[in-house]
């Protein structure tokens, strides 16, 4: 019954208007006094029911702006729209503090790596960089100065042992230290048709049949191009890795709006992630694949995260894998 309160009153007031100005033209002023008196009274009281719910609005957005994300309004026992406008500002607040938690935790994470990763390769490469050079220096003098021949098989073949091993450990530390050098993303408007049909002679996948996707087909997004490129390189390759052994192996790259927001899908039908796996798939170092570096997705997540945007991943077993990406939509068109 509260729900109708609202409505209810504008007719009120309505007829009362109808029923002044009936009076007066009939000459029954007091009653038409009266009958003004009460048609005031129900304006004042829609005046108040509106205040009331601008209030809640101005209050609301006062704590967003200083930062109290954990109010919640309390929800008015009517079924009316003022019960159901704090429903969906609450929903709203939840949605906004589940995706700011979400970013947040994100950029720590990837803080902490890049901190570790900066620290670990700053004292490998310094101890690596003159045993690296000791062997060589080792070498070079054993064979200037002689030696018999078993010794100096002997020590060339364990000089030639740390050399190897060292330079691989040190071309190994270099390959993590692109985790912590991903340049500022150069931002420009483009076509996804453009960035689809560059990815198609970019990633030959022969024996596969690849659809690409576009929802509208003039879909832009405000990124770096080459950036996205190289996201879309890395996701791509692991899906043709992913479903090549697939009898019918398919691959959906798809591009849509979702929420006002540009959403790009890459779809494999391949044998899927282990569950175990699948919260550290953007974890640094971290692999599901032999002789994998594990810096791959960890690249694509900080290049999404300096865009602004974001990057997830869903899979099931023997049925395939999802990454998608999602682009802030305040830039985009």
């Amino acid at each position: 019954m509260k729900r109708y309160i609202v409505p209810i009153k504008i007719l009120l007031i309505v007829l009362l208007s109808l029923a002044v100005a009936f009076l007066l033209l009939k000459g029954l002023y007091f009653t038409s006094v009266m009958v003004g008196a009460i048609l005031i009274i129900l304006a004042v009281s829609l005046y108040l029911d509106q205040q009331k719910a601008i209030r809640r609005m101005e209050h609301l957005i006062a704590n967003i702006h200083y930062g109290d994300l954990n109010l919640s309004f309390p929800v008015p026992s009517s079924g009316d729209a003022e019960a159901q406008l704090t429903r969906s500002m609450n929903e709203a607040l939840n949605a906004f503090r589940s995706r700011l938690y979400n970013a947040v935790v994100a950029e720590a994470e990837t803080d902490a790596w890049q901190k570790l990763i900066r620290v670990l390769t700053h004292e490998i490469m310094n101890s690596i960089a003159p045993i690296i050079s000791l062997s060589e220096t080792v070498t070079e003098r054993a064979a200037l100065n002689g030696m018999n021949e078993r010794d100096y098989a002997v020590m060339l073949q364990a000089i030639q042992t740390i050399h190897r091993r060292s330079k691989g450990l040190l071309d190994f530390v270099e390959n993590y230290r692109k985790l912590t050098r991903i340049p500022t993303p150069t931002m420009q408007i483009f076509p996804v048709s453009t960035l689809f049909s560059d990815l198609q002679k970019l990633v030959p996948a022969e024996g596969i049949q690849v659809v690409y996707s576009i929802r509208p087909s003039e879909l832009r997004l405000y990124a770096d191009r080459s950036m996205i490129e190289q996201v879309l390189i890395n996701l791509l390759k692991n899906a043709v890795e992913a479903c090549c052994d697939n009898e019918f192996p398919e691959i959906r790259i798809e591009a849509f709006r979702r929420d006002g927001m540009p959403v790009i899908t890459v779809t494999d039908n391949g044998s899927g992630i282990v569950p175990e796996a699948l919260d550290k798939v953007f974890v640094p170092f971290f692999t599901t694949k032999q002789g994998g570096s594990g810096i791959g997705l960890s690249v694509c997540r900080q290049i999404l995260n300096r865009h602004g945007g974001n990057i997830t991943v869903t899979s099931e077993m023997e049925k395939g894998t999802t990454f998608t990406m999602q682009f802030p939509g305040t830039r985009s068109i």
